[in-house]
């Protein structure tokens, strides 16, 4: 594999032979730590051939070729830019700013991946690194880099605007992107090569409703949110229609602060088990007062709780109620901290970057090297073949489906989505 490495905003080439089919750096860039690290250099890598030609985690997805595939010729070389908010322009010389950690800890999950990507061969990559900063005006900005629209796949960016931006341009470029963070489904349309690696809102209420609906009655179900948060309930609706049955709702008005004037006794059942969907993330205030009103009225009757992802960030709700009202949240991600690649990842993290890795470190490595594993298997046309593929990371499944109306594919969106029960103290996935 050949990689080519630039500074964070864009530049510097160093690459190595060709011809060599893995290859391993022996300097890396500063550490991508949380707390205040040094300003980040050019990446400057001398490359040699490791002794173990093997990668340090290996690919942990599917990588076998479905039947009837014919193995792609080794050696195919693809540009690849990572469109990144690294805030260079924000440093001031006083070190990295706090939310540059998204992508520095992204960008070095993703080194880690595309070692393993070269370790296994078949394919060459160079690799361009963009610095998005925040504003679309400088965002746009990098439209008049030289080699910005060399690019044949896009990983990124983040923000909203700028996905939409870059959709807009690429559309009938045909580029691909893969958009690993913005879980927005009005990005971009009749864009077959956006790949959207992040379940939307309607992903996780449709996992979320098949899940309560095998082992729960559509009238044991009720939906609860604010008045400005009800368009989110169709999404339920819309999940549950062909499973018959119509699900209650209970819709706040948007001043309610607390649930102190809310009957919830009304919908329990004496022995049946009744279900309370909240696809809300207004606070943990909030959260915090339904499973305090419900735990005070919910005496024998069995109940369970669905949230949203946001709620296990939430540090105030007292454990005992999320393990009395059987709470579960909907994850787009889930890392097993205990299974043997997810220990070789962090040790191999830690000993390049002298730090453990976050979510976005992990999701910088499942989503680069899905993206190498698609381009060794199908090539440029990898978007249109991935929605019959199932690909296992490190922390997400990936299980695309095409969306459109009528035939026309706006773009291809991961629709995989863990339920996880608070067990234990911790969020642990449920079948």
């Amino acid at each position: 594999m050949k990689y080519t490495f630039p500074v964070l905003l864009f530049i510097a080439f160093i690459a190595c032979n060709p011809a060599k089919r893995s290859a391993t750096p022996t300097t890396v860039p500063n550490k991508p730590a949380p707390t205040k690290p040094g300003r980040t250099p050019v990446d400057t890598l001398r490359w040699t051939t490791p002794s173990n030609p093997k990668p340090p985690i290996g690919l942990p997805g599917t990588t076998t070729p479905t039947p009837g595939e014919k193995p792609r010729p080794s050696g195919d070389t693809y540009t690849l830019a990572y469109l990144l908010p690294f805030f260079t322009e924000q440093h001031n010389g006083g070190g990295v700013p706090e939310k540059s950690n998204l992508a520095l800890q992204f960008y070095a999950g993703a080194q880690i991946a595309l070692e393993d990507i070269s370790a296994n061969g078949g394919i060459n990559l160079n690799v361009d690194v963009y610095d998005t900063q925040s504003s679309d005006e400088d965002f746009q900005k990098l439209y008049n880099k030289p080699r910005f629209d060399k690019a044949q796949v896009y990983i990124g960016p983040v923000r909203a605007s700028h996905v939409s931006l870059l959709g807009e341009k690429m559309r009938d470029k045909r580029r691909i992107i893969v958009s690993p963070e913005s879980p927005n489904m009005d990005l971009t349309s009749r864009n077959p090569g956006f790949i959207q690696t992040n379940p939307s809102l309607r992903a996780h209420c449709a996992a979320i409703t098949k899940h309560v609906r095998k082992k729960s009655k559509a009238e044991d179900v009720v939906l609860v949110c604010k008045a400005k948060e009800a368009d989110r309930l169709p999404y339920f609706h819309e999940a549950n229609a062909p499973l018959g049955g119509k699900m209650n709702e209970l819709i706040l008005p948007d001043a309610a602060a607390n649930f102190d004037n809310t009957d919830l006794k009304k919908y329990l059942k004496y022995g049946r088990t009744v279900v309370f969907v909240l696809p809300t993330w207004a606070g943990q205030d909030f959260v915090m007062s339904f499973l305090r009103r419900l735990n005070a009225v919910k005496g024998s009757n069995n109940v369970e709780v669905y949230g949203m992802p946001q709620w296990m960030g939430y540090s105030q709700i007292d454990p005992e109620f999320l393990i009395g009202l059987n709470v579960h949240v909907s994850s787009a991600t889930y890392v097993n901290r205990d299974s043997e690649p997810s220990k070789r990842f962090e040790r191999t993290y830690f000993e390049r970057f002298g730090t453990v890795p976050n979510n976005d470190a992990y999701n910088g490595y499942d989503v680069t090297l899905f993206t190498g594993t698609m381009l060794r298997r199908f090539g440029l046309s990898f978007p249109e073949r991935i929605p019959r593929e199932t690909y296992m990371g490190l922390s997400r499944k990936f299980q695309f489906s095409a969306v459109g109306v009528d035939g026309n594919i706006d773009y291809v969106e991961n629709t995989f989505v863990y339920i996880l029960k608070f067990d234990q103290y911790n969020y642990v996935p449920v079948e």
